[in-house]
């Protein structure tokens, strides 16, 4: 541990470490750094690519020699050779066609290929390989251009990624075409052959010969020079900065145009979006030119020197596979997350537009500037984007709240993540592509983040910020691995002695990087003598998991309740070892770990330290710091579900929330009791039962929110109202019911409009208590709207419907381009949502439209969810109809026995609820009697340790 003059500690507190299963920091860790070579979908890396020239013409329409959505396309890679004796050069292409390949030297000198078989296209691996004529091999050290060129396809929708089409209405109801790319992780391939991996960095140069009547196209870099060729313009762009190749980017469209922008030629920013968007760059505008300064002065180096005259253009598509893609000097947004219309958008929507804004941005020094060297370790890219992601826009706007946020949205999701037997630690073995975009998973992106905001609170704010400078000065325009990145904090620490001689930085680091997992700490405090004991263990979400013999460097915080301090989170002890303990003054108080939830840990107490928390919880909840609140909640909900707590202690603890009318408390209590209430949705006597019990603890919040939005109010308050009242409608509250109606019978007989913060729960409410006219009027609505945003939350709000004829038009709708590809699997999923009977109704249309939602959903790992999701919402009845179905056809559903797991998952989580409602509901109903007051707990406590 380091040592405790350096921090603001009492001097009462003193530790002693228990030589209990010591961590060990010499223990040999997996070497995952070292990629196998044996490895098949991985090049060899006797070539490094310096550069590349891309040339690509696309074609909308047929030809009489061409398809219609494909592109030539032509690329000359300049190689550099590493070593001698190089018979053959391999790239990964995954292109429609390879027409030719040539080799030259740097002069432009042919080098022979085998005159029988100069190519092979390797389809199973994405290779294409080379072959030199026998005897001809490269030399070390020199410079060879490889051209090939090739035939490509520009694909149906946007989750096939690569270079891929979309459309929309204009202003002029006629659909516009354009093109757009996606390559991000391994898709650059699919646009041309490359050399596809992270750690492979070059220099591009592209140029797009597009369609006369089409509009200036975009990339990466500005337009450099512009040649017109009668049906077509030539588009060069200047040359990128030294990036990897799945940030190549360019799209090419019939209308699209700037739609705000700053003015600012030396730091330009501008917002890119189909032309009848205007109006709703305004925000993304606002947001974006004060966030590139904060990341350009917190990280001590300017975004536009990072290359000859950078531009830092966002574009808005209408279809695009993910939240958005950091494509450097042209980032890539669906236009959820990067537009907003005041009056229209939800400040839900508005909110995201800043944080994946922020994200995408500090893309730019972690992933762009420098890149993870394979993807096993994306969480270097990825975690710092969504470390930042709140924190560079709360140093922004901190009216926002959002360092706070990021507790509830990503911390408390990283451990809900984290918490099974399955989970992947951050640095963990990829291979093939799938494997790849499998670990593009919560696990890369918020329990990444979550280890930076505890690293930033162990070393100081200052040490951290110094040793992200040294990362990103020593390996600009580089590959990284992670122990570029512990050198990096190691170096920073030792120059500002922040840590005690004891604590090695880059061990701890490792540990927490290498290791799956994180620990529950078991606190039991001995209020006669103050002595505290810790106990840690890797946390299950399931009890029947097998206890493991991990043990976590664990940086603690803790205050208490006579003498308690919430602002000071650095760490007071270094927890090394499986179990340690503190000495802290004697007395009957509460004690609380994890000073404002900034560890990645749970907090498990002793029974009369849960009950001390109770009673200062119902007395005084504001006496304990709302992150803290909510850490508890979000605790205990996990202690009951892996059975280290009983329910009638977590309800009793739990009570305080029938006061609570905190943002940050409630939305972990919302996720906590929807969890338990899904589990009686098959028992609807209990549900009843449970949704009474529920209503009780919402009226307090509801009664300080009320039902409408007031002005001025800060963001945390409509979000929470936006939560709650969703919540409560769902559950049955007959005021937020009745308010919702009746907003929603305004809007379609008066024309009333409804605030967007209140649509998600009116909007379905409406639809819910209404007949069909009122589903179509919605749907009308969603149709004629220009406002992608409030189109999703109209589509959530058509699957609430209980009417038949609204349900398969809703199903038909799905299916059709009325709904983008993007959306279609949260579309079912909106349906079964929405009325559980609807997902009987879903389980008909699937059986006999199975190959339309299969082409719909467009991935077979989607149409995997499908049945997954579909199955969560069936009572036995549907379950038995669906397993036979699936078992009929085996043969013809390659997902038969994602089906049948799904099923299985179904029916155990139906059994877990039918063997916890009676003792649930008990422990629920229980809970107003079972809280003591503090003197009688203090006076129980007493006897307690005097008996014993």
């Amino acid at each position: 541990m380091f040592s405790l003059s350096k921090l603001a500690i009492l001097p009462v507190l003193f530790a002693l470490v228990i030589a209990d299963f010591p961590l060990d920091f010499d223990e040999t860790f997996l070497q995952l750094e070292r990629e196998d070579s044996d490895t098949v979908y991985r090049l060899p890396e006797d070539l490094d690519p310096i550069h590349y020239d891309i040339e690509v013409t696309p074609y909308f329409e047929a030809t009489a020699n061409k398809d219609a959505f494909t592109f030539d396309g032509e690329v000359t890679i300049y190689v550099r050779a590493t070593k001698n004796g190089i018979n053959s050069l391999i790239v990964q292409e995954n292109v429609r066609e390879i027409i030719s390949v040539t080799l030259t030297d740097k002069a432009g000198t042919p080098i022979a290929v085998n005159a029988s078989n100069p190519f092979e296209r390797l389809r199973q691996y994405h290779f294409l390989k080379v072959n030199l004529q026998d005897g001809v091999t490269l030399e070390n050290g020199s410079v060879y251009k490889l051209t090939i060129v090739y035939l490509g396809n520009i694909n149906e929708t946007p989750l096939s990624r690569g270079v891929f089409r979309g459309s929309y209405r204009g202003n002029d109801g006629r659909l516009h075409w354009y093109a757009a790319t996606h390559l991000q992780p391994t898709n650059s391939r699919q646009a041309f052959p490359s050399f596809d991996e992270p750690g492979f960095k070059s220099t591009f140069n592209i140029t797009i010969n597009r369609p006369a009547h089409f509009t200036t196209s975009f990339s990466n870099m500005r337009i450099a020079e512009t040649i017109p060729m009668g049906d077509r313009v030539k588009e060069i762009f200047n040359t990128t900065p030294r990036m990897s190749a799945y940030l190549v980017t360019f799209h090419i469209s019939e209308e699209f145009t700037v739609i705000a922008e700053n003015n600012d030629t030396a730091r330009s920013y501008r917002i890119l979006a189909r032309p009848n968007a205007q109006g709703q760059g305004a925000y993304a505008l606002e947001v974006g030119p004060p966030l590139t300064l904060w990341l350009s002065e917190y990280l001590g180096i300017d975004y536009y020197a990072m290359g000859e005259d950078m531009k830092n253009d966002q574009i808005a598509t209408p279809d695009w596979a993910s939240g958005a893609t950091e494509n450097w000097g042209l980032v890539s947004y669906r236009e959820v997350r990067l537009l907003y219309e005041e009056g229209e958008t939800n400040v839900l929507d508005k909110k995201s537009v800043a944080t994946i804004t922020a994200h995408e941005l500090a893309h730019k020094w972690f992933g762009n500037l420098v890149t993870c060297r394979w993807w096993n370790n994306v969480w270097i890219n990825e975690g710092f984007a969504s470390y930042f992601e709140y924190f560079a826009m709360n140093g922004v706007d901190p009216s926002m709240e959002l360092e706070d946020q990021f507790n509830v949205f990503y911390l408390q999701s990283a451990l809900s993540t984290d918490a099974s037997a399955s989970t992947r630690a951050l640095q963990h073995t990829v291979n093939s592509p799938a494997q790849v975009t499998g670990h593009f998973s919560g696990i890369s992106y918020t329990k990444g983040a979550s280890l930076l905001q505890m690293l930033k609170h162990f070393v100081t704010e200052n040490t951290f910020r110094k040793a992200l400078n040294y990362f990103l000065v020593d390996r600009s325009y580089e590959h990284a691995f992670p122990s570029d990145l512990y050198n990096s904090f190691a170096r920073a620490v030792a120059e500002d002695s922040v840590l005690d001689s004891g604590v090695n930085i880059t061990e701890f680091m490792r540990y927490w990087v290498e290791e799956r997992g994180y620990p529950v700490l078991n606190v039991d405090v001995d209020m006669n003598t103050g002595l505290i004991t810790l106990n840690q263990e890797r946390f299950f979400i399931s009890a029947s998991a097998e206890p493991t013999n991990q043990v976590w460097p664990l940086p603690l915080t803790f205050t208490t309740g006579n003498n308690p301090n919430w602002n000071n989170l650095r760490p007071s002890h270094v927890m090394n070892n499986k179990t340690y303990q503190i000495q802290k003054e004697a007395g009957h108080e509460w004690v609380i770990f994890n000073v404002q939830q900034k560890g990645i840990y749970r907090v498990n107490y002793d029974v009369h330290s849960w009950e001390m928390l109770a009673s200062a919880l119902k007395q005084n909840r504001e006496s304990i710091h709302h992150l803290n609140r909510a850490q508890i909640v979000d605790d205990i909900f996990a202690l009951m579900r892996s059975e280290r707590m009983t329910y009638r202690l977590g309800f009793q603890v739990l009570e305080f929330l029938k006061s609570e009318t905190n943002f940050f408390v409630w939305y972990p209590a919302i996720s906590g009791f929807t969890w338990l209430r899904n589990r009686f949705l098959h028992l609807p006597d209990t549900l009843d039962d449970f949704d009474a019990i529920l209503l009780e603890y919402l009226e307090a919040v509801i009664n300080e929110l009320k039902y409408d939005v007031k002005a001025d109010e800060p963001l945390t308050t409509t979000l929470n109202r936006l939560y709650v009242l969703a919540f409560a409608c769902n559950i049955g509250h007959e005021g937020c019911v009745n308010d919702a109606i009746e907003k929603y019978k305004a809007l379609t007989n008066n024309g009333v409009s409804v605030n967007p913060n209140l649509r998600r729960h009116v909007f379905c409410e409406g639809v819910r208590d209404g007949d069909y006219a009122a589903w179509r009027f919605l749907y009308q609505r969603r149709i004629n709207s220009n406002n992608q945003a409030d189109q999703v939350v109209m589509l959530r709000a058509l699957g609430c419907t209980k009417n038949e004829q609204a349900i398969k038009e809703f199903l038909e709708m799905v299916l059709s381009d009325d709904v983008k590809a993007q959306d279609r699997l949260n579309a079912l999923t909106f349906l079964y949502a929405g009325d559980r009977n609807n997902a009987k109704v879903a389980l008909q249309f699937i059986k006999e439209r199975i190959e339309d939602i299969r082409k719909a959903v467009v991935l077979p790992t989607w149409f995997q969810s499908v049945l997954s999701n579909l199955a969560s919402y069936l009572d036995e009845e549907g379950l038995q109809d669906m397993e036979a179905w699936l078992r009929a056809n085996q043969s013809n559903i390659p997902e038969f026995q994602t089906g049948l797991n799904a099923i299985a998952s179904a029916r155990a989580n139906m059994q877990w609820g039918t063997d916890r409602a009676d003792m649930i509901l008990k422990a629920a109903r229980g809970s107003a009697v079972t809280v003591l007051p503090t003197v009688m707990l203090l006076l129980t406590t007493s006897i307690a340790i005097m008996i014993r």
